[in-house]
């Protein structure tokens, strides 16, 4: 992790912890503060816009540690309007329907301006693709939106957990060199770690919507540009996903309880999550939080595992969700009668205190000594080939049967063996397949200056990255580069590219003869090297042009 994206967690935990107090302050003279209630779990009235803090405290972060370009520009834009219907509705209490379409509104900006939004439905048509991917983007804004507000009953709870979500974003992000992606996570964690100092029982000040409604649109967005897997495509949803399970549960079952008690989804309760664990397991409020802190981090352990270890991961996440389905069941946080897994529990145990089948039940009282021992032998049977059937599952290595499909052929190679250029081929590949074409087109020109830059295991007139150059200016590329940048390679072997940040990507108007109707883009990247060269540029300019089905890269420019 580089030394710039720890400062920015630091600098804004700083920034957010100064500024506290002086919310405090305005918060209590304001009469911005949080009234008790039958709902409520605090016991004197408390400001509610620390918020401000934690949005005013990433702002001045961005500008700091952040380059802009049109996407975070429609970041901030959008989070502003959001901010700003959350200062309004602590202050003067909104209509859930008005926060819904100022959050659509932010959501569309993301959408159209910014260009951020899944992608990987190559399957279908281009119109329905587009529509398609718009209409989920938008769900999915909306949901994580709300789906933090929701959570955020308990002192500490909300912030601790989009901490917990984003520090792992950051992480995943670091590990396929999207240190942009990791400054912007950490830049909003240290604004909200500020605030924590301030928010963790017993609270001295909350958040407000003006704060979750800001953390929730943020971390649905910054999800969306990555998440350190192949950028923002539609399966890549599952990692957010994984990280933000907590949250995304409660909402669901949130939604569900209320509708099987007819009430409306606005309608608050105290059936949430954290109130089943202080109230009915009697916890507390403080332990209470920490044993969502602990949930969090195991469900985003998980998603972190799959990255090196997909079958660990998986199993991680199956356990952890049995786990949670019982403690929904246990505590009847959707209704009494929803207990499926603990009724298929009692087939095999016949309690009494749990649920029965009745057919079952009836069949049980009715039959002889004799048949039950032959019936929990059966049962025994039947639970051992599961285990044994699930254990061979997971541990064999034979080759899976062959399924006919359609292989679609990578025209790209593989020319380097660094695990930063694995890594970036990689993404290459499946950006390939899945049709996204401005990901293929910036890893082509990633995949080139990261080869190109690279000394380490080249042989004497080796040129890194050509094989990603247009055919046609290879031999005058390869001359250029032996007596500029490959002059370097006597007097620095060991030079290697550790990671790359791709700063902006926009069309260019750079042409070649030939090619003049082609598409072209420029692709402005910083690179880190793991030694200095004195007078070396480490942002670089490259223009890649698209021929047929694939890029190519066409210029290189030290910008």
């Amino acid at each position: 992790m580089s030394l710039t994206v720890i400062l920015s967690f630091v600098v804004t935990t700083i920034i957010s912890a100064l500024m506290i107090p002086l919310v405090i302050k305005a918060g209590n003279q304001l009469g911005i503060v949080a009234h008790m209630n039958k709902r409520t779990v605090h016991k004197h009235e408390i400001a509610r816009i620390g918020g401000y803090a934690i949005y005013l405290s990433s702002l001045i972060g961005s500008a700091l540690f952040l380059k802009a370009d049109h996407q975070i520009n429609a970041i901030m834009v959008a989070g502003f309007i959001i901010f700003m219907v959350g200062l309004y509705d602590d202050s003067h209490d909104l209509s859930p329907k008005v926060k819904l379409i100022f959050e659509v509104i932010a959501a569309l900006i993301v959408i159209v301006y910014g260009e951020i939004y899944i992608k990987g439905f190559g399957y279908f048509p281009s119109d329905a693709m587009t529509f398609l991917s718009g209409i989920v983007t938008l769900f999915w804004i909306v949901g994580i939106t709300n789906a933090i507000n929701l959570i955020d009953g308990l002192d500490g709870l909300s912030a601790g957990i989009s901490i917990i979500v984003l520090v792992t974003i950051s992480m995943t992000s670091l590990l396929s060199g999207r240190s942009d992606i990791a400054s912007l996570s950490l830049i909003l964690a240290g604004s909200i770690m500020g605030f924590l100092f301030f928010n963790f029982h017993p609270a001295k000040i909350f958040m407000g919507d003006c704060g979750a409604l800001y953390i929730g649109f943020m971390i649905s967005v910054i999800s969306l540009l990555g998440f350190g897997y192949n950028a923002s495509t539609f399966f890549t949803l599952g990692a957010p996903i994984i990280v933000l399970m907590v949250p995304i549960m409660d909402t669901l079952i949130a939604i569900l309880r209320r509708k099987i008690h007819h009430k409306k989804f606005s309608e608050a309760d105290r059936g949430h999550l954290h109130h089943n664990l202080m109230f009915k397991l009697k916890l507390g409020q403080r332990k209470s939080v920490l044993v969502l802190y602990l949930v969090t981090f195991l469900f985003s352990l998980s998603s972190y595992l799959y990255y090196y270890n997909p079958t660990a991961g998986t199993i991680l996440f199956i356990a952890l969700m049995i786990m949670f389905e019982i403690f929904v069941e246990v505590t009847d946080m959707i209704s009494r009668k929803y207990k499926p897994i603990l009724t298929i529990v009692n087939i095999f145990i016949d309690s009494d205190k749990l649920p029965k089948i009745k057919f079952l039940d009836r069949y049980r009282k009715r039959r002889s000594p004799q048949k039950a021992m032959r019936d929990h032998l059966i049962i025994a049977l039947c639970f051992l080939l599961v285990i044994v059937g699930v254990g061979y599952f997971m541990t064999s290595k034979d080759t899976p049967l062959p399924i006919k499909t359609e292989t679609v052929q990578s025209p790209y190679t593989k020319s380097g063996d660094s695990e930063l250029l694995n890594n970036i081929y990689a993404r290459l590949d499946t950006s390939y397949k899945n049709k996204d074409e401005e990901d293929e087109c910036q890893l082509v020109a990633a995949y080139f200056v990261c080869d190109y830059y690279t000394f380490v295991d080249k042989k004497k007139n080796e040129i890194g990255g050509v094989d990603y150059m247009y055919s046609e200016m290879v031999e005058n590329f390869s001359q250029y580069a032996q007596t500029s940048f490959y002059s370097y390679k006597n007097q620095y072997p060991e030079l290697e590219v550790l990671k790359y940040n791709i700063i902006s990507y926009s069309p260019s108007k750079v042409t070649i003869a030939g090619l003049e109707d082609n598409d072209y883009y420029n692709i402005l990247i910083s690179l880190t090297f793991n030694e200095e060269i004195e007078g070396l540029n480490s942002t670089v300019n490259v223009t890649v042009v698209r021929v047929e089905d694939r890029y190519y890269v066409c210029g290189l420019d030290n910008a």
